[in-house]
């Protein structure tokens, strides 16, 4: 018995070997200084790690576009791949973990299997368009309120650009009072940004800048935020336990507010997120995180966000602090199927400005227009005492739904958002109760849907409705009659990608009750616009 199992042993042995030996001349392993060509390297690097490939990809989430790093799919292949290859040197392939002294390669700098032993994959197959997996790489996941759970010991750098051209119906060849340029057919940079990551085992710090030209040439801190962490997970759909930030980051309130403008298809947010939030970022502190299929965000903010109308912009004209917060979760049903959503709740105060004492003086109307004062022209302004600036309550509530299913075609993408709010409008008809006299009641709500065509095109449509004063009334023939304010607008669009390109042209199409007719009667503005954008990553 003996014999036979040192011959069992010794034919296991030659099988090892000659294994190894056939693994090894696939690798094309380094040729011994006598043997090796004058131009060949000493050693074969090893392809990025899992954590490299995370954050070289991060800046946004990519929503019907491939990877910018092919070779890492974001989702795994329905092709069953082999083991992946050593990473060290008691590491050794299936066959040669029997107690066989291994070879020399088999070292720490051992080169990695090629991509062909790894996957039956051609090598220039592209990545599946996306999964939950790609959203949290890019450091925006699906369910917003968290941030990037990838890691990575080094300064991760990266960005995008969104050129793009616009024609809108009211744009005029003329100058509003005051200076303002009522020409709206543009050539526009609208985003131009840069990100810097960092991660250490206990923390993460973000900054990034955006450069545009909306309001004539402008760079801006669009984001600063530094997070001490706990709880990461190897998931990349899965956020850390509990994730403290303090700095500037994007409210997370509802769906659209953080997903990334990259990722996005359609040009901008709904009219109802621009009028609520029409910026994204707020300074404050934010407390968010996960576990299994839940998640959750809170943040305490100035209550001001970037390009807020008020003309605040990011400075609390108050002491109150905003408190915003998003309860969601998110189920995956193998890798071609997503169901996420959640309920969201923001509340605070508004501010509304005082008036400054004015000194008695003497003003001069012209009445007859004919350039001289006469008599009864002058007028005496009494004195007035300043008005102290007072805080009025505003709130919302909300609820969003994100579907996403993958087929043959692609991503389909189906997903919607509701909000109820009390005078919190800072983006369209600004909401100021102290000046109007009573409390404003707004509602809004879109529903959209994005399908990939393969891997070079997306089409979509987005359905949106805001109403930005559910109370209001108009006075026609000495009555006050309901007046109907809400906007709704049809935003068709189709795109094209190619590598980390993407050119996109929408349509919207604006029905609302802003104009008048001859008669006077409230009718549809002709407003309409279209935009064709072409975007690249960095």
């Amino acid at each position: 018995m003996i014999v036979r199992a040192q011959y069992v042993l010794l034919f296991i042995a030659v099988l090892s070997c000659v294994s190894l030996a056939v693994r090894v001349r696939a690798q094309a392993p380094v040729l011994p200084p006598s043997a090796a060509p004058p131009s060949a390297a000493p050693d074969v690097p090893a392809p990025p790690t899992a954590a490299a490939a995370t954050d070289e990809a991060a800046t946004d989430l990519e929503i019907g576009t491939t990877s910018e790093q092919p070779a890492a799919p974001a989702l795994p292949s329905p092709v069953p791949a082999e083991p992946a290859a050593p990473t060290g040197a008691n590491e050794t392939p299936a066959a040669a973990e029997l107690p066989v002294a291994a070879p020399p390669e088999a070292s720490p700098t051992a080169p990695q299997p090629p991509a062909a032993e790894q996957s039956t994959l051609p090598a220039s197959t592209p990545a599946p368009a996306t999964s939950t997996a790609v959203l949290a790489k890019a450091g925006y996941p699906l369910t917003p309120g968290v941030t990037a759970t990838g890691y990575d010991s080094g300064f991760v750098l990266s960005g995008y650009l969104q050129a793009q051209y616009e024609w809108h119906q009211d744009s005029v060849d003329q100058q509003a009072q005051g200076g303002t340029l009522l020409n709206r057919d543009r050539f526009l940079l609208r985003r131009g940004r840069v990100r810097v990551a960092k991660d250490w085992d206990w923390g993460q710090a973000i900054v990034e800048l955006d450069g545009n030209t909306s309001r004539g040439p402008t760079v801006r801190l669009q984001k600063a935020e530094v997070s001490v962490l706990y709880g990461r997970s190897d998931d990349l759909d899965q956020p850390p336990i509990v994730q403290l930030t303090l700095g500037q980051f994007d409210l997370p309130f509802g769906f659209e507010t953080t997903y990334a403008s990259k990722a996005r298809w359609f040009m901008e947010r709904s009219q109802m997120g621009r009028a609520f939030f029409p910026g994204e970022p707020d300074v404050g502190a934010r407390l968010s995180g996960g576990t299994a299929v839940l998640r959750y965000a809170i943040a305490v903010t100035n209550g001001e966000p970037l390009d807020e109308r008020s003309g605040f912009g990011l400075q609390d004209p108050n002491s109150n602090k905003d408190i915003t917060a998003r309860f969601g979760a998110q189920t995956k049903f193998g890798d071609s199927f997503v169901i996420a959503g959640g309920v969201s709740w923001n509340q605070g105060k508004g501010y509304h400005p005082g008036t400054d004492a004015v000194k008695t003086g003497v003003a001069f109307r012209d009445l007859n227009e004919n350039g001289s004062v006469d008599n009864g022209e002058l007028f005496g302004t009494p004195a007035t005492q300043a008005v102290p600036a007072k805080n009025f309550t505003r709130w919302a509530v909300g609820a969003d739904l994100q579907c996403l299913l993958r087929t043959a075609l692609g991503w389909s993408m189906l997903y919607g958002e509701l909000v109820l709010a009390s005078n919190l409008d800072r983006g369209l008809v600004i909401a100021d109760p102290v000046l109007s006299g009573s409390d404003v009641r707004e509602l809004g709500y879109y529903v959209a849907f994005t399908q990939e065509i393969t891997r070079y095109g997306a089409a979509g449509f987005r359905y949106d409705v805001y109403d930005p004063n559910a109370d209001f009334l108009d006075k026609r023939g000495g009555k006050l009659i309901p007046n109907n304010q809400t906007v709704r607008t049809y935003s068709p669009f189709i795109g094209l990608t190619l590598s980390s390109l993407r050119l996109v042209f929408q349509w919207d199409i604006v029905d609302d009750h802003l104009a008048r007719d001859t008669r006077g009667v409230p009718s549809d503005l002709a407003n309409n616009q279209w935009t064709l954008r072409l975007q690249g990553a960095l």
